[in-house]
């Protein structure tokens, strides 16, 4: 089978790595090739992978028509059989892509972006009637999909959780420790991860006033905040904030990291306190190397964590109900280690990689 991977966003984040984790399992069993953003963040990952790819800008309008002959071209050329576009953004480009093109391959979405509005309007049918099958990440976004696409269309949407590998390596307790030391973090101290880009949307905030309260009660308590800085005026207040307060030893900051999953396994919880996450990859990577987790009661985080059984979720924004999470999981070995046992299960269960591509893979033979 020959696949054709497109994503033309320039970010690097769950969407883009996910479209590059496609490339290289696919390449496994049939021969795929990828195109990309010529100053995109992916660029780097597929020449270290040595993955088949070419470049196309971004195109800048909604009906990209030269790009779309471009792609078509390339599509027959290369005798494509599937088509498969991640970013929301690339839609308009497949679908004429594909329209242009002789062989008309496959053309899969794999929607991972909330859909907020009716899709009805003739534009929109044009679109969609190139579409073969759209992939929700979640129930909820499939959900979504059948509320706002036309009646013809419900028929193609299917729901594919996402895989996660399994984790590299697990730490043992020394190796844990040793970990927490490099960050001046006592074994004693209940450790609190927050993961991914520093932006307001994350919520980092949320964690630095969860820590003050807990440092204005005396209770042991420090927050590790992992990520880059998407916005520096963000950072900027965020770190001034942890410096007013008096939590410079409280609320550590450690930047991208290569191996995020080590950095959990130093944490006691991992939180996610985005408001409405379509997904929560984060939460599944840590409940993977048995951490326990806490989210947001929104988006796709309440088909990952189920309250009290798989995790804790509590209301988005509200720190009284996330600090009282915290407390509970502090306070409670016995349930932290049981809830621990059982994310890792359910990630096994139904977040496996392997298992996710034999899915993809079987919806792309039709």
């Amino acid at each position: 089978m020959n696949i054709l991977e497109l994503c033309l966003s320039p970010s690097l984040g769950g969407l883009e790595l996910y479209m590059f984790r496609t490339a290289k399992n696919l390449s496994k069993t049939d021969t795929v090739f990828s195109v990309i953003h010529p100053v995109g963040r992916l660029r780097p990952y597929f020449e270290q992978e040595k993955l088949s790819f070419s470049l196309e800008k971004k195109h800048l309008h909604s009906f990209p028509l030269m790009t779309a002959k471009r792609i078509a071209s390339l599509i027959d050329a290369r005798e494509i059989d599937v088509l498969h576009i991640h970013w929301g953004k690339d839609f308009p480009l497949a679908a004429l892509s594909k329209y242009f093109s002789k062989r008309k391959p496959r053309l899969i979405y794999t929607r991972q972006m909330k859909m907020t509005r009716s899709k009805n309007d003739v534009y929109h049918r044009f679109l969609y009637s190139q579409m073969d099958l759209m992939l929700c990440i979640t129930d909820q976004l499939a959900n979504e999909a059948k509320q706002y696409l036309s009646t013809e269309n419900i028929q193609k949407i299917e729901r594919l959780y996402y895989g996660v590998d399994v984790p590299s390596r697990l730490l043992d307790p020394k190796a844990r420790l040793a970990l927490r030391q490099t960050l001046g973090i006592a074994q004693e101290i209940f450790l609190v991860g927050l993961f991914g880009r520093i932006e307001e949307n994350k919520r980092q905030h949320l964690l630095v006033e969860v820590i003050a309260r807990a440092k204005k009660n005396d209770v042991a308590m420090q927050g590790l905040i992992v990520g880059h800085a998407m916005r520096e005026d963000y950072s900027h207040r965020l770190k001034s904030s942890v410096v007013q307060q008096g939590l410079t030893q409280d609320v550590i900051f450690q930047g991208f990291v290569d191996r995020p999953q080590d950095w959990m396994q130093a944490c006691d919880c991992v939180i996610l306190a985005t408001p409405e996450e379509t997904f929560g990859l984060v939460l599944i990577e840590a409940m993977r190397v048995g951490v326990p987790v806490i989210g947001t009661n929104r988006g796709g985080v309440p088909e990952i964590i189920d309250h009290e059984l798989t995790g804790l979720l509590f209301e988005p924004d509200n720190a009284e109900q996330l600090y009282e999470c915290l407390l509970r999981l502090q306070g409670d070995d016995h349930f932290r280690r049981k809830i621990a046992k059982a994310g890792g299960e359910k990630t096994e269960r139904l977040f496996e990689t392997e298992s996710h591509f034999r899915q993809l893979r079987e919806y792309m033979t039709g």
